[in-house]
């Protein structure tokens, strides 16, 4: 890996918190471009998740899709914010910002294919939970 991908890769792992195994709940909306970029990039590496998840568990893949679309549409905009401050950071380094989240995506990928069926049943429910709607009261 050449230095400047790997700063691409750090500063998109700082930023995004490589949540591989955490499964984080998605960032709350804010006017920060880290924020923004923190949505960026769980919008790239999410369903990259979620197909490491359909590969073990049945009838993932559509409960997943469902949640995700919606909450895609609700962040649209931030994600744009994001993308653009990502693309405009690595330009700034000279690395290449897509290559950088396909690493981390393919890394956050790996590690779940390499988990217990337990861990992973249990991150991908985390993933569902975090994108799912908050409850009516």
């Amino acid at each position: 890996m050449t230095s400047r991908i790997h700063f691409l890769v750090l500063a998109v792992f700082a930023t995004c918190g490589g949540a591989a195994l955490a499964a984080e709940e998605p960032a709350a909306v804010s006017d920060s471009p880290e924020t923004a970029a923190t949505l960026y990039g769980q919008s790239v590496s999410l369903p990259r998740q979620a197909a490491a998840c359909s590969e073990r568990i049945a009838d993932y893949m559509p409960r997943f899709q469902k949640f995700y679309d919606a909450w895609r549409t609700e962040n649209a905009a931030q994600i744009a914010v994001g993308d653009r401050f990502i693309h405009d950071q690595a330009k700034k380094g000279g690395v290449d910002a897509d290559a950088g989240m396909a690493k981390l995506a393919d890394a956050d990928v790996e590690r779940l294919r390499k988990t217990s069926t337990e861990l992973l049943a249990r991150h991908c429910q985390l993933m569902l939970e975090s994108l799912a709607p908050p409850a009516a009261n």
